[in-house]
């Protein structure tokens, strides 16, 4: 099971045993290099995908426990043991809210083994009976299906079944002031990234939402570069074939057929589903995140999840304002598996971790409690989002650009089309070949 996610972490790679009961781990380094699985002061031991930025504060929140690492992680082992009293699944869940951070993970205490992930669902974790695993292929590999963990739920394997519970996730807050409040959380949620890894890039598509990104670390200070890539004669060729963008660097690849066609095997197998629609956007992905890995990152920050806060997509313009919330409310709910799971797994395929300001939990908080009014006016989607944009210094003609969905816009889905056709096949059956020629050995 190991082996099979090596792409996710080769900076080192740790196993913790008690009789039958095993955790293993492969590390992607962005803050520590302090390997996992990592021991508590007690019986526990965690290992963790992600990052958790208030872990300063965590260290002297529970200052009576011994720290023996630098590594962020650790302060979940802790945090837990804090709770813990011989109910584990209890202790999780309660120290869930005390974690902030873009993280999925796993604790035991010897007798079982709880799950937990955050409150977004960013990194992905799935599980069947006794077994769990970032990626689905780690559970086919071994004859097991694989279950998604939903976003702010805490799971318990142990030999006498599972067990499942809900924590809340977000609270609604009092918004005074909607425009400096929605601006002054996604600074703060750009700052707490960037301070918290040694660098990192932008998954640069040049629309509102990377845009905006790229905006407040220029206006921080910070110098990171931002990764693009298209096709030739594509709508983002014409807007992203330059030098800088803000001062900001921007590294930019021209994609061929030839380029795509060698990275369909490669990206099918790291989505883990034969969607044509999931692989047109996650290519796209993964051809940036290669681009960024070759220029030495680790780490890219992104601007999914701006379209389910701020009402993006084209179909919501003409919704009342009660279904425009509902709508709102169900897709955020569904980000995780519609997106958030295609994404990281398309940029893990090329050793990149991705990190989302827009779903930090004081900007979703903030989203959730603004009137739809503020996300649609005028016939205007993301309406308030782009008046902080212009305020943040975003030039006007990017902050007002109309979305145009990536796998469009670069150019990627118009060529699977006419790579398939070359076969003498509909798109959803070279997929579907592809996809089962790929997964043909796993027994699930």
């Amino acid at each position: 099971m190991l082996e099979l996610l090596y792409h996710r972490g080769s900076d080192g790679y740790g196993t913790f045993a008690r009789d039958e009961l095993c955790l293993a781990h492969a590390l992607h380094a962005t803050h520590s290099r302090d390997a996992q699985p990592i021991a508590g002061c007690s019986s526990l031991v965690v290992v963790a995908n992600g990052e958790i930025y208030n872990y300063h504060e965590l260290r002297e929140r529970l200052a009576s426990h011994e720290f023996r690492t630098r590594s962020d992680c650790e302060s979940i082992v802790h945090a837990v043991e804090e709770h813990y009293s011989g109910d584990l699944l209890k202790a999780v869940a309660e120290a869930l809210p005390m974690l902030d951070g873009e993280f999925a993970f796993a604790v035991t205490d010897g007798e079982e083994i709880v799950l937990a992930r955050d409150f977004a669902g960013t990194k992905p974790l799935y599980f069947s009976k006794l077994v769990f695993a970032s990626e689905k292929k780690a559970l086919w590999a071994i004859g097991e299906r694989a279950t998604s963990l939903n976003p702010g739920e805490v799971v318990s394997l142990t030999r006498h079944g599972i067990h499942r519970r809900q924590v809340r996730r977000y609270s609604r807050c009092r918004v005074v002031n909607p425009e400096a409040e929605l601006a002054e959380s996604l600074v703060n949620a750009v700052k707490k990234r960037a301070e918290h890894v040694e660098r990192f890039g932008i998954l640069f598509s040049g629309g509102v939402d990377s845009a905006l990104i790229a905006c407040v670390c220029a206006n921080l200070g910070y110098e990171p570069r931002l990764y693009a890539v298209a096709m030739p004669g594509s709508l983002d060729e014409k807007r992203l074939k330059i030098e800088k963008f803000l001062g900001l660097e921007v590294v930019y690849r021209e994609i061929e057929y030839e380029d795509i066609t060698n990275a369909i095997d490669r990206v099918l197998y790291a989505i883990e589903e034969p969607s044509p629609l999931k692989l047109s956007i996650a290519l796209p992905v993964f051809l940036a995140a290669e681009l960024a890995k070759a220029n030495g990152e680790k780490v890219l920050i992104t601007g999914q999840g701006s379209d389910e806060l701020f009402a993006g997509y084209a179909r919501y313009a003409a919704m009342s304002k009660n279904v425009l919330n509902k709508a709102l409310r169900r897709d955020f709910e569904n980000l995780y598996r519609v997106n958030l799971e295609r994404d990281d797994k398309a940029a893990m395929a090329a050793q990149i971790e991705l990190l989302h300001p827009y779903l930090d939990r004081r900007v979703v908080e903030v989203a959730h409690s603004l009137p739809p009014e503020l996300k649609v006016a005028r016939g205007i989607r993301k309406y308030i989002l782009r008046k902080v944009a212009k305020n943040l210094g975003l030039p006007e003609n990017v902050a007002m650009r109309e979305k145009k969905a990536v796998q469009y816009s670069t150019g990627v889905a118009k060529a699977l089309k006419r790579i398939a056709r070359a076969e003498g096949k509909k798109l959803s059956e070279y997929v579907e070949e592809r996809f089962s020629a790929l997964f043909s050995t796993f027994s699930a």
